[in-house]
This record gives C-alpha cells, sequence and structure tokens, in this order.
C-alpha cells in the first residue's frame, strides 16, 4: 500500500545527538521560515548532554506558535544512540510531507531556504533532489561567513562529480520528494572502521547514480556552523 503523503506539505527532519548547545538556534531558522507548509521533526539520537531539556524548554517557549499548536512538531527520544544514519533515517520515516528536508542540530537555515526549494521542485518536475549554496562560520561568527567552495550547480555537472567519487552537495541543505524517499529508503549504516562520516556522502551518491536529477540553488540559503565539537571534525557518528 502506498503511504499517502500530505501535499504541499514540507518535513524537515532534525537529527540530534547532544546538541545542547545549538539546537534552539536551528529550531528558532524553522519557524521563522517564510513557507507556512512546515512540520520539524527532531529525532534526539540518545543524547547525553541536555540536549531533551533544551528542546522540552523550547516546545514550551514556543506553545503558540502555528507548528507546536498543530501538531506539527515532532520530537522523537531513541533509547539509545544508533548514529547519525539511523537518527535521519528514522525522522525521514516520520515524516507526512511532500517534500523531506534535511537540517542538522547545529546550523542555521536562511529564512526563505524552504519556499524556494519546495518552489524548485515545484517548477521542475523532472528534479527529485534540491540543494543550496551554503557558507560556514565558526561558532560565536555568525556575521562573518565564509562561502562553501565545494557546492556545484547544473545536474550534469553534478552527476559528472558523483561518478567520479566527488562530492558537491551538503546533506543539511538536502530537500527530496517523499515519493524518493520511499522509493529508494534512507542513509546506509557502515561498520565502524570502514566508514565514520560519509554516510551522508552515498545516501547522495545512491540517488544521483540511480538516475534522479538534483541540482544546488545558486543562493545561499544555509549556514553550516563549525566548531571543534562537531562530528565532522572529529570523526564522530
Amino acid at each position: 500500500m502506498t503511504f499517502h503523503r500530505v501535499p504541499q506539505l514540507a518535513s524537515v527532519v532534525i537529527g540530534a545527538y547532544n546538541s545542547a548547545r545549538h539546537i534552539e538556534e536551528a529550531l528558532e531558522s524553522l519557524i521563522h521560515q517564510t513557507y507556512p507548509h512546515i512540520e520539524i521533526i527532531v529525532v534526539n539520537d540518545g543524547s547525553t548532554d541536555a540536549t531533551d531539556i533544551v528542546v522540552k524548554k523550547w516546545m514550551e517557549k514556543r506553545r503558540n506558535h502555528p507548528v507546536i499548536k498543530d501538531n506539527r512538531f515532532v520530537y522523537h527520544v531513541l533509547p539509545h544512540n544508533i548514529g547519525y544514519s539511523g537518527a535521519y533515517t528514522t525522522g525521514y520515516f516520520l515524516a507526512r510531507g511532500e517534500f523531506i528536508a534535511t537540517h542538522a542540530a547545529d546550523d542555521v537555515s536562511h529564512p526563505q531556504r524552504i519556499e524556494k526549494q519546495v518552489a524548485f521542485l515545484q517548477n521542475n518536475l523532472n528534479f527529485c533532489l534540491c540543494g543550496t549554496a551554503l557558507a560556514w562560520f565558526n561558532d560565536g561568527s555568525f556575521d562573518s561567513p565564509y562561502h562553501a567552495e565545494f557546492i556545484k550547480f547544473g545536474y550534469q555537472t553534478i552527476a559528472g562529480e558523483y561518478m567520479s567519487g566527488g562530492h558537491c552537495v551538503c546533506h543539511g541543505t538536502l530537500m527530496m520528494r517523499g515519493t524518493l524517499f520511499d522509493l529508494l529508503g534512507g542513509l546506509e549504516r557502515y561498520p565502524r572502521g570502514k566508514m565514520t562520516v560519509a554516510e551522508d556522502y552515498y545516501f547522495i551518491r545512491r540517488y544521483v547514480l540511480q538516475g534522479y536529477s538534483v541540482d544546488n540553488l545558486p543562493e545561499v540559503l544555509y549556514y553550516y556552523r563549525r566548531y571543534p565539537e562537531q562530528r565532522s571534525q572529529n570523526g564522530s557518528v
């Protein structure tokens, strides 16, 4: 039986592991999106810090916001840490939207990010995935971002990059059609030692190499935070 997805709804999935320091800022950037048809799904991946407390306090503080009042905020706590791939795939399974977007718990989205990605997918029915240009900033220096140079544009260029083993779509910026996830599934978990932080790369590569079109919007609509403890800096999952 085909899963019935809610038309026009954009489900934004956040995988959160020990994200107490930054997750409120990520959530604030999402509830201030200009696109109104949004649900937010936070998967707490067995955090051992105050992530649970921070999220619940934020939910109480924002209890009158339409996303909270209309039951479009899902908070799912895993009993133990299952890792990056498992947390995001869990969130994707919980997503009800026609569109599914990814967001890191320590990053920030531009207010028009979701609106512009939805518009792209609605206006380009031959595309199934959409990323964006991004800038990175050192923690505490949001006003001094640096443009990320590895992002590439145009489906042929992007497909060629992945076929040659390169990487040019940031997982945090990604939006995909929910039906594509229903067809191909989520991130794969690799044994420790064989692979650590590349699950998101192989996830995007698998979709692209099966012929599903992807492009990056040229505007900077996502801001990637850099700090010593983050997953991509220390190789943890």
